[in-house]
């Protein structure tokens, strides 16, 4: 398990500890970058929909290989936020008509074979999987 507390800076740390983990599991580059990607982001999710730089939050990750699948759970203790809620952005739209965010969330929905949520006990818990023979390249 990997966790940062309520600072920009340290996602970066747990991007890197996801790329050395799932290195060191032989995982394939690919899917080490589609792994980093999603973290980052869910994270930057997580941070922004907190007080900004709240030292109290928490954010736990999980790393689970099963056959041939990597589930990766996020869990903080920020306010009540739903990454599969928000909407598909109008990817049509010219982009200075487009609203600002979004695009992180519907690329992570892209990269992963599901993305789920649940609110439990004042946490938010996202479970992304990924199939390992899918990663983008």
């Amino acid at each position: 398990m990997h966790k940062i507390i309520g600072n920009p800076a340290h996602i970066g740390e747990l991007a890197d500890a996801v790329e050395t983990t799932l290195a060191q599991a032989g995982i394939d580059r690919a899917c080490i970058d589609d792994a980093r990607l999603i973290v980052e982001e869910l994270a930057c999710n997580a941070l922004a929909h907190a007080a900004e730089e709240d030292a109290r939050l928490r954010v736990q990750l999980q790393l689970q290989l099963e056959a041939a699948r990597l589930v990766l759970e996020l869990d903080d203790n920020g306010p009540a936020f739903d990454p599969t809620a928000a909407p598909a952005p109008d990817l049509d739209a010219p982009v200075e008509q487009r609203p600002v965010g979004g695009l992180g969330l519907h690329l992570v929905r892209e990269l992963a074979h599901s993305v789920d949520y649940r609110r439990h006990e004042g946490r938010n818990l996202v479970r992304v999987t990924l199939r390992l023979d899918d990663a983008s390249d």
